[in-house]
């Protein structure tokens, strides 16, 4: 392994509270992500590509395109040493649009600039960003998905436990139910997709996550592991009558996070809202580039739907031209893709940012932010005290009634009661790491 040496001194500490994030505490997450995940990543993109060499070219333009992948696997290398070694942040080199934004925020971090110095989520972000950016600047290879054969595997190793999903929502939808039965199952289906985020690609490194069994069955099991529950309120917001004061257009904006399985469970809780008229619209906002291996980008969305549509098993053929049917009709939508979500900007910077993107999500009635990552955007990667109150913690930002549903992946959390947090590390000194808890948390406007 490449030697370490790092721009200030490794600190064998845990992140102190009330501070950001960072790789230079080597009791912290942010450090072995640093340290062992990313350049993991980086190797696997690497061999994946060399492996693939002969397809990409057939599929981007012969032997030309062979000389430019030689050169793009060159500079993966090149990146990863740069990370290995703690180098500053070079600048982005970019026509998607989004070069200013990201190069006035690495001018901006002065000092704290690189890998381990850098807040942990600005210096994970960045190397996902670079990584892109190698492709952005080839000719022939800009719109390859380095990360797509294992998003398209994470969906195929689903098909049983969908289906098995699938039965028991139709199976609930075929009968007349009270508004209470239809809060208690949209209860049900809010848990099952916290659950779904556990199959994460970033967090296993690219190996291959599958769900399987019967999910819903699974879902008492896991109430022990659920640290914070908050469906109830978001029922009870997703049903309390709009006021025209509060220009609430009524929509419900999921922000999503993996492809998948996962993404299958956006979809089921999307189509359960609009089958029972809990909203008018509801949308889809995912990532314009590859991103963080398992993240979803519109060509991930339109292949899940055509997978799901030209399945030979009857009930998820039904799902795919249902779903179809929906975003034709408009009940559901796929957002314009705005680059705010693969920058490097903490959510409640949004407002100075993009203030367009704020004002539309403010007319919404409730954002759903799905996944680690964006839990770690809604707090700014800052190691607030656990217990200090999920509203604090998003600074301000709340553009209109929000929730967020996440497995535990990264050593930060709020919202929980006194006490929790040194009873969960006494049973598992590793349990803010390994997506075995969940949290669900609500904050009202």
């Amino acid at each position: 392994m490449t030697e370490l040496t790092t721009k200030y001194n490794i600190i064998d500490e845990k992140p102190p509270f009330n501070a950001p994030l960072k790789g230079q505490y080597k009791q912290g997450f942010g450090y072995y992500t640093m340290r062992e995940r990313l350049p993991v990543i980086l190797t696997q993109v690497i061999d994946q590509l060399a492996k693939d060499k002969d397809q990409i070219a057939e599929n981007f333009g012969g032997d030309p395109v062979r000389e430019e992948l030689k050169s793009a696997i060159g500079e993966i290398s090149k990146l990863k040493y740069e990370l290995q070694t703690d180098k500053d942040f070079k600048p982005i080199r970019s026509a998607v649009g989004d070069e200013a934004v990201w190069n006035n925020f690495i001018e901006g971090l002065g000092e704290d600039n690189s890998y381990f110095s850098a807040c942990w989520l600005y210096a994970e972000t960045y190397m996902y960003r670079r990584l892109n950016n190698i492709f952005e600047n080839t000719t022939s290879l800009q719109k390859l998905d380095y990360f797509q054969q294992q998003k398209h595997k994470a969906l195929t190793n689903s098909y049983d436990a969908m289906i098995a999903v699938l039965h028991s929502i139709e199976a609930f939808n075929k009968e007349n139910k009270s508004f209470e039965e239809i809060g208690s199952f949209f209860r049900k289906l809010l848990k099952l997709n916290l659950w779904g985020n556990r199959c994460d690609l970033s967090i296993s490194a690219g190996q291959d996550v599958k769900q399987d069994g019967d999910p819903f069955s699974l879902l008492e099991s896991l109430e022990p592991f659920t640290v914070r529950d908050d469906t109830l309120d978001i029922w009870q917001c997703l049903t309390a009558q709009s006021s025209a004061e509060t220009g609430s257009s009524g929509i419900v904006e999921i922000i999503n996070d993996n492809s998948g399985y996962e993404l299958f469970t956006d979809l089921c809780l999307a189509d359960f809202i609009v089958h029972h008229k809990l909203a008018p619209k509801v949308c889809f906002n995912v990532k314009a580039i590859p991103w963080y291996i398992s993240d979803v980008t519109p060509k991930d969305l339109q292949w899940t739907l055509d997978t799901f549509a030209d399945h030979a098993e009857p009930i998820l053929a039904q799902f795919g031209t249902r779903l179809k049917n929906h975003f034709a009709s408009g009940a559901l939508e796929l957002r314009s893709v705005d680059n705010f979500w693969t920058s490097p900007y903490e959510f409640y910077r949004m407002q100075e940012v993009v203030p367009a993107l704020y004002d539309t999500l403010s007319q919404a009635k409730l954002l759903i932010f799905k996944g680690d990552l964006n839990y770690r955007k809604l707090l700014g990667d800052f190691n607030f005290p656990y217990t200090t109150p999920f509203i604090d913690a998003l600074r301000g930002f709340l553009p209109t009634n929000l929730c967020t549903l996440r497995t535990v992946k990264a050593d930060l959390i709020c919202g929980l009661p006194e006490g929790m947090a040194e009873d969960l590390q006494c049973k598992d000194s590793s349990w803010m790491v390994t997506g075995e808890y969940g949290v669900i948390q609500f904050a009202k406007k």
